[in-house]
């Protein structure tokens, strides 16, 4: 990572650990390399807050250039064979005759390091070959890649998967972004949300710009943290609003889905929210939006 300031991350640097990784998770069965399919992506919380709000576009990149590079390993197999083989163990004869990733398409997450692990300038990447149906139950321990500039590349075990989602304590960024926020909409109810989660009745009262949903988690901040069912991602969807305009639109952020009024949303994809919408997150929970 050279030509820029230390620790001033692009979204190129990203794409390429990203595509780093994916070269070292391949896994080889009989004529067939399996890729992996699921990569998430974590950043001081510094470096992520440029990134916040062309998340879709970038993870959209991401995807584009996963597309190309096993495209173009699909065109000519025998050149590349010799040295991707051997990173995954195999003999030099072999020859993958294809390769193949276990999803239907990639899931691309970007995230911020809530746990403080992260410096300015690093970047951390876990991969999986395919996505569980009960995400983060019972999972085990990941691989991540650690990729400082300057540094020396590292790879650690990752601690495992808690059992129960808990709450991450907010940093700094977070806090002066959510004051920040305040300050534009000086407390002001733009809208609410009503749902009842496994606490009972619930009503959350909008007064910033951009409201995370989801159940939240270690290294998942949201807004509106939902006590529900693992189909419902730790970072389920997002609301904006124009500050100019006063309207209000919804990003899907999650595995599993969001549909409005019945009518998905579509993964890493914005609709606008009319003024009163029944939000269905993953087909377990409805909430009841209503803008004033």
């Amino acid at each position: 990572m050279t030509g820029r300031p230390p620790g001033r991350l692009q979204g190129d640097d990203l794409i390429g650990e990203v595509l780093r990784n994916m070269e070292e998770g391949l896994f080889r069965i009989r004529s067939k390399t399996l890729v992996p399919a699921i990569y998430r992506i974590y950043l001081s919380p510094d470096d992520y807050e440029p990134f916040r709000d062309v998340l879709p576009f970038i993870a959209g990149e991401i995807r584009t250039a996963l597309d190309e590079k096993i495209a173009a390993w699909n065109r000519s197999p025998r050149k590349l064979a010799s040295t991707l083989l051997k990173k995954i163990g195999a003999g030099e004869a072999a020859v993958a005759s294809e390769y193949v990733r276990v999803s239907d398409s990639w899931l691309v997450e970007i995230h911020p390091d809530l746990d403080g692990k992260l410096q300015p300038g690093e970047i951390e990447v876990h991969s999986e070959l395919g996505a569980p149906k009960k995400a983060e139950y019972g999972a085990g321990s990941l691989t991540r890649r650690i990729i400082a500039p300057g540094a020396k590349q590292a790879e650690v075990e990752a601690d495992p998967a808690p059992t129960v989602a808990t709450a991450a304590p907010q940093p700094a960024s977070e806090k002066q972004a959510e004051e920040d926020n305040s300050d534009q909409t000086k407390g002001r109810a733009f809208a609410y949300i009503r749902y009842a989660d496994q606490h009972g009745q619930q009503a959350f009262e909008v007064t910033k710009n951009q409201v995370v949903i989801g159940r939240g988690g270690r290294s998942y901040w949201v807004d509106v943290k939902l006590e529900t069912l693992p189909d419902v991602s730790r970072e389920h969807c997002r609301i904006r609003r124009d500050a100019e305009t006063g309207r209000f639109t919804i990003e899907d952020v999650s595995q599993f889905g969001t549909a409005v009024n019945g009518k998905p949303v579509g993964q890493n994809a914005s609709s606008e929210l009319p003024r009163r919408a029944t939000i269905s997150l993953a087909g377990v929970i409805d909430l009841r939006w209503e803008a004033i």
